[in-house]
């Protein structure tokens, strides 16, 4: 079980942070053959990205909701993301292609999406109360709320 960080806590980081939401969404539940090979290959990327600090990845968490699985993910920059998905030496390139190999044979059956927010230093504020360690806290560092940061408007100007 995690531990809970009772009391009001925030982010420490005075730098961008790129925020990267990818997901897919299973169209056709029976049709595992399609949508299996996708939700294997994820985690097998975010163990070769934690295992590389130079890649530029920061942490990551996992969501589940009805039909559709979300990656939440926490990197330095927006070309640490580029970099690693064009790289044919990594897992990303090869599962890319083989998904675009199979949608051809199996349209419709697995939709995967993905949304990339470049975050510029001082805009970005975080609050986590009585809760574990998430978040931009975690791909970065957590610390208790100081003087003069009990608002959002106090914590972003604070950066």
């Amino acid at each position: 079980m995690a531990t809970i960080h009772h009391g009001r806590r925030t982010h420490a980081h005075e730098g961008p942070v790129t925020v990267f939401l990818i997901g897919m969404r299973l169209n056709r539940l029976r049709k595992v053959r399609s949508w299996a090979p996708v939700v294997k290959a994820m985690p097998a990327m975010l163990q070769e990205l934690a295992q590389d600090p130079q890649a530029g990845f920061l942490w990551h968490r996992t969501y589940l909701s009805g039909r559709t699985i979300l990656v939440v993910q926490y990197w330095r920059s927006a070309e640490d993301i580029y970099r690693y998905a064009v790289d044919a030496q990594r897992l990303h390139r090869p599962a890319w292609k083989a998904y675009n190999k199979a949608i051809r044979k199996y349209p419709g059956d697995v939709g995967v999406w993905h949304e990339t927010y470049a975050v510029p230093a001082g805009h970005h504020e975080t609050i986590y109360v009585d809760m574990p360690v998430i978040g931009l806290a975690a791909a970065t560092e957590s610390i208790q709320v100081r003087s003069g940061q009990d608002s959002a408007r106090q914590r972003m100007t604070a950066r």
